[in-house]
């Protein structure tokens, strides 16, 4: 759909809600077609991270994680510390197995509708949570792993976290000590779910302005550009 047509639908004023945030979606659509210009990231001067870090080759299969995989958070204005790079190598064996035993046409939403999420999204993130992972958080692992199941894993930093966690009503997450990530990270992938099933129309809109997207990479560029103002 294009901006005009959007306009002509009467969709530009419509909300989109991201967790507890609304935003118009016209808006969106701007963010969206704006992060997703292929040509005019790889030409200008202040380029965004599509295609190099969604399109980075490593010579890696969907169950594999390459030493050039460990690094692609750089291309998110993430990068891996030394000491974070020798933690991701340790670690490798086991993020492996684990993707291995998800099927990689499985969505997010499927996944919460048959309640597997907990099971596969949650186990990705559990070792966090039971040994040190020095220079490695979940915004890093996140950064690595969404690469290999972008239909399942959703992608995270204090924007994402910032658009589902608050102790406000509209908030699907409430802030919580204690909580395991591999918990947090199970129960944010449910609230996501739910605002992709809920506002399917809206997302339909702006994955049809880059229908090659997916709707989590998507959603991630909508939550960074809501929650960026506040954040800066």
């Amino acid at each position: 759909m294009t901006h005009g047509q959007l306009r002509g639908s009467g969709m530009s004023q419509s909300m989109l809600r991201v967790g507890g945030r609304l935003t118009p979606l016209g808006r969106a659509v701007h963010w969206v077609t704006q992060y997703f210009d292929a040509t005019a990231n790889q030409t200008g001067k202040n380029p965004y991270a599509y295609p190099a870090y969604d399109d980075l080759h490593t010579g890696s299969s969907p169950d594999q994680l390459t030493d050039g995989d460990l690094l692609a958070p750089t291309l998110l204005n993430a990068a891996p510390s030394i000491t974070a790079f020798y933690t991701l190598q340790a670690l490798r064996p086991t993020l492996e197995a684990a993707l291995a035993a998800i099927p990689p046409d499985l969505t997010l939403q499927d996944a919460v509708r048959t309640g597997r999420h907990h099971e596969l999204v949650g186990e990705l993130f559990r070792c966090l949570d039971e040994q040190k992972t020095p220079g490695v958080q979940l915004t890093t692992l996140t950064k690595v792993l969404h690469r290999k199941r972008p239909l399942l894993i959703p992608l995270h930093d204090r924007h994402v976290r910032a658009c589902y966690v608050n102790d406000g009503p509209t908030y699907p997450m409430r802030r919580t000590a204690g909580r395991t990530w591999a918990h947090y990270t199970a129960t944010l992938a449910a609230s996501i779910a739910d605002d992709l099933d809920r506002q399917a129309e809206q997302w339909a809109v702006l994955r049809s302005c880059v229908p090659d997207i997916g709707l989590l990479r998507i959603l991630d560029v909508v939550a960074w550009n809501t929650a960026r103002q506040e954040l800066a």
